[in-house]
Formats: structure tokens, C-alpha cells, sequence
């Protein structure tokens, strides 16, 4: 038995790893939502998969997604934030690449057991 599977049924350690993540994902949403971004949007883009994603992303999605890098990029160089009101707009957790690349992996493993 691994290390982690042992640590995870020790009494408390489930419970107390879920509320460090549950923490440590507001904290992260907390910052994304302060420069307009979407957690897709830190991707790595030399990814293959992710690069390959973005590709087949829609030219008005495209757009929206660099005008958010560009946006964040503009307000960490001022040393700002946005507006709280612009802030609570954006849907920052919307998987729209992941759930491209999810695809992307599933047709890849497919092709795989085909071959």
C-alpha cells in the first residue's frame, strides 16, 4: 500500500485535505476574479493538447480569451485590480478548454485501443 493511500485512512486526514482545498480554491478564485480571468485561461498553452484545443476554440471565444490575458496583463502592469462589480460578473471556474481537452485525451485513447 502507498504512502498516500495509508495517510488517507488515518481518521481526519480526508476531511482535513478537503477543507485545504476547498481553501486553497477560493484563494485562487479569489485572485482570478480580480484580473478577469477563467481558471482555462492559465493553462499551459506549449501543452499539445491545450495548444491543439485553443485551436479549435471559436473565433469569438478566441477573442474573449485573449482580451481577458490582455486585460489582466494590463492591470498587473498599473499594480490594479477590476471593478468588484465587473469582478462578480465572470464565471471563472467554466471549463470551456478543459472539457475540449478531456475530448481531445478520450479520441487519442480511443485510437489507442483501435491500434
Amino acid at each position: 500500500m502507498s504512502v498516500a493511500k495509508y495517510l488517507l485512512k488515518l481518521p481526519g486526514v480526508h476531511s482535513l485535505l478537503s477543507r485545504a482545498a476547498r481553501s486553497y480554491q477560493a484563494a485562487v478564485g479569489a485572485e482570478l476574479r480580480r484580473y478577469g480571468l477563467r481558471y482555462d485561461d492559465l493553462l499551459n498553452e506549449y501543452d499539445d493538447e491545450v495548444k491543439h484545443a485553443i485551436s479549435k476554440l471559436s473565433p469569438q471565444e478566441l477573442e474573449l480569451r485573449n482580451k481577458r490575458l490582455k486585460r489582466a496583463i494590463d492591470l498587473d502592469v498599473k499594480k490594479t485590480y477590476l471593478p468588484e462589480d465587473i469582478q462578480a460578473q465572470e464565471d471563472i471556474w467554466n471549463p470551456y478548454l478543459r472539457t475540449r481537452i478531456a475530448a481531445l485525451k478520450q479520441k487519442k485513447l480511443e485510437r489507442q485501443i483501435v491500434d
